[in-house]
């Protein structure tokens, strides 16, 4: 009896050990190239269903992901309003990162096509190309942490810590 309690446990821990593998959680800085020849910098983190994609310009602003809901924060003005609106490329790219490592490295969804380019030595994400009808742009990450836990508050904005 004991046996099949102990079997049932390490089957239990390697089904969570294997999960926690593949969730992915990871801080980057980026560079996001645009077809009119505008390039922005910043970080981005992501932790399960969170993200947070903060441009370095102070006149820009940071984008909050939790789950369904998307937030923009005005770092001048120290607001932020829930956006509805023109979210295709971010929900695809969220649905994208829950799929991690299993994902298509060529994907087409609701006027939006997807490429995504591994980075040799890791096999982590290097390049994120989007083409849709709001936007033509590549996305590079560079300076990826992958082993460190990010701590939940990095993706609040009331109030917003600064990431370093």
């Amino acid at each position: 009896m004991i046996n099949k309690f102990f079997l049932a446990f390490i089957f239990m821990m390697s089904f969570i050990n294997v999960h926690h593998l593949y969730a992915l959680e990871f801080s980057c800085d980026f560079e996001e190239v645009h077809s009119n020849g505008t390039v922005n910098q910043g970080i981005v983190l992501l932790k399960k269903d969170k993200l947070r994609y903060e441009y370095h310009d102070e006149d820009l602003f940071i984008i909050f992901v939790e789950g369904e809901q998307t937030y923009l924060f005005d770092k001048k003005t120290n607001t932020s309003k829930k956006i509805k609106n023109n979210l295709d490329s971010i929900q695809i790219i969220m649905k994208l990162a829950n799929q991690f490592p299993h994902i298509k490295k060529d994907f087409k969804e609701k006027d939006t096509h997807i490429k995504i380019e591994l980075n040799s030595q890791n096999n982590f994400i290097k390049r994120i190309s989007i083409d849709s009808k709001r936007a033509r742009l590549s996305l590079y990450l560079n300076n990826c942490i992958l082993d460190k836990p990010i701590n939940n508050i990095f993706f609040k904005f009331k109030p917003v810590f600064d990431y370093r």
